[in-house]
């Protein structure tokens, strides 16, 4: 696979819908719990967050491997390691703890940076979209690579 397909299909396929599902989590939690702010209940939704987050690696697991193959640059492969969750329990124990960590961070920006009423009304519905077109893309870019049919079909 060449190296600007590699990039595409890792932002749109992984790294974009990483990035919403993370403000996902946070507008969710934003919307739905009362005194949001409060440090003990995001920490809570920031352990929830976390492991909603590890639940989701799961399922890209398949197509994570199939773009690991395809990748040359250690520098990027590297990368694309970070969303695996089929290594060593620490590395599993640290991307779990790193998922906390930015679910945290990104309850806390939506909370500061979007108006209440903005998060209650429309936000979650533009990330789902913005995830909904990030993956088609990254689909049509390298349908052919992610396929788990065999090549006779």
């Amino acid at each position: 696979m060449k190296k600007y397909r590699v990039f595409f299909v890792f932002l749109f396929l992984l790294l974009i819908p990483y990035i919403c599902s993370l403000a996902l989590i946070a507008t969710a939690y934003n919307a739905l719990v009362l005194h949001a702010d409060d440090l003990f209940r995001t920490l809570v939704g920031a352990i929830t967050g976390g492991f909603i987050l590890y639940a989701m690696k799961a399922t890209i697991q398949r197509p994570l491997d199939l773009i690991g193959d395809q990748i040359r640059q250690p520098f990027l492969k590297q990368f694309v390691r970070f969303f695996s969750i089929q290594r060593r329990f620490k590395f599993k124990i640290a991307n779990l703890i790193l998922d906390i960590i930015l679910s945290g961070i990104a309850t806390v920006l939506i909370r500061v940076l979007i108006d209440k009423s903005i998060i209650m009304n429309q936000l979650a519905g533009f990330f789902l979209i913005i995830m909904f077109f990030s993956t088609a893309l990254g689909a049509y870019v390298e349908y052919d690579h992610l396929s788990v049919d065999s090549p006779s079909h």
